[in-house]
């Protein structure tokens, strides 16, 4: 109804000025498309606060919690994500909506203009000059005649004032259309603050069952067996690796003369240092065969050499996970990605992206883990950062 309102109402005024109608329907596309979506995360979300009040009050797994508002967690942050879309389509369709009237009262003033130029020309012409036309035909011919052309006048005014009624018909459908328009996105606005204050919240939630967990010897206990097991885990992989012919083509140095001269894979804080960590209350001991950095949610991870991508997918300890080799048996490991950019097999640069950290990448949250090995054996990747 709209589309036929306003090709009938300003198609002339829209000459030039209107996007295609490609750009239009796809944007209509995208607006439908992400609901769908939106809805399909709500379901879960609701799903997953369900879960959350049928275990209140019941003996739960510190560690099951943490998982359970870490997933919550990653689908409120998708929820913001298709909500930040959907407003920005929204946005954006209201815009042209609001083009489309600025055309439309354009056109409307000057359909009024014409109108009005006519009406006073029918007062002033007046019902009696009509007859008087009539009368003094000479010839029922030249009567004929007469009759035709006040005939095509009188259908030409009929046009002018219907024309002036769609067009009035036009701009009041898209009053109408700008303020349903208006009203979604500041339903989409509210939506966005109240998931904005549940994500903070669960974040503190989490926040402070891995603290309580902390404070617990059998978290560090199974830290340290996770890190054996992830290791030996890496070490097959490396084995493997090592197994098959590298065809690097080798940059102006070799990766073992960049010692203290690479790039960090991301900005943010090392919070767990390279080799043995000792408990100070319980005693456990924990060995790293890299560094863990602290960064914020959606970072990018950057390759900190060129190489090639040997490995791209998920490992048991380190979650999704890239490797690459830089030849002469040195490779780079970057764990607990949320995502990945590139597939095995695929030449990098140095600086170039390779994947992000998530929210929910470990228990503590967005936190890359990085390696650099020769062979099987893990280095003191701080040695090699450019200070």
């Amino acid at each position: 109804m709209l589309a036929l309102l306003l090709m009938a109402g300003v198609s002339g005024a829209l000459q030039g000025g209107e996007p295609a109608p490609s750009s239009r329907e796809g944007l209509e596309e995208k607006i439908r498309s992400t609901e769908a979506e939106l809805e399909d995360i709500r379901r879960q979300l609701d799903e997953k606060r369900r879960q959350a009040e049928e275990i209140a009050g019941e003996e739960s797994g510190i560690e099951a919690e943490i998982t359970r508002i870490g997933e919550e967690i990653r689908l409120n942050r998708s929820l913001l994500d298709k909500l930040a879309q959907q407003k920005e389509a929204l946005v954006r369709d209201l815009e042209y909506s609001q083009r489309d009237l600025e055309l439309a009262e354009i056109a409307l003033d000057d359909s009024r203009e014409l109108l009005n130029r006519r009406l006073r020309s029918i007062y002033k012409f007046g019902r009696g000059q009509v007859m008087e036309i009539l009368l003094t035909s000479k010839t029922f011919a030249d009567l004929a005649e007469r009759i035709y052309y006040l005939t095509v006048i009188a259908d030409h005014d009929y046009e002018i004032i219907r024309s002036f009624a769609e067009q009035v018909e036009s701009k009041r459908v898209l009053v109408q259309y700008i303020e349903e328009k208006k009203a979604r996105i500041e339903a989409v606005e509210k939506e966005t603050r109240r998931e904005a204050d549940n994500l903070r919240a669960r974040k503190e939630e989490r926040d402070a069952l891995v603290a309580q967990l902390k404070e617990k010897r059998y978290y560090y206990e199974n830290m340290a067996r996770e890190l054996e097991e992830a290791s030996r885990n890496l070490e097959a992989v490396i084995e493997a690796l090592l197994g098959q012919a590298e065809a690097l083509a080798e940059a102006d140095t070799t990766f073992e003369g960049r010692m203290g001269t690479l790039m960090w894979p991301c900005d943010g804080q090392v919070v767990s240092e390279y080799g043995m960590e000792t408990h100070p209350r319980f005693g456990t001991i924990i060995k790293n065969n890299g560094i863990d950095i602290r960064t914020e949610p959606g970072s990018k991870v950057r390759a900190v050499a060129s190489g090639e991508v040997s490995f791209a997918g998920p490992l048991s300890g380190f979650g999704n996970c890239i490797i690459i080799a830089h030849g002469d048996g040195f490779y780079t490991l970057y764990g607990h990605l949320e995502s990945l950019l590139v597939t095995k097999g695929r030449r990098v640069g140095e600086g170039d992206a390779i994947g992000y950290i998530g929210e929910t990448s470990t228990p503590e949250g967005a936190v890359l883990h990085f390696e650099i090995r020769k062979g099987k054996t893990p280095l003191d990747p701080s040695k090699w950062f450019l200070r």
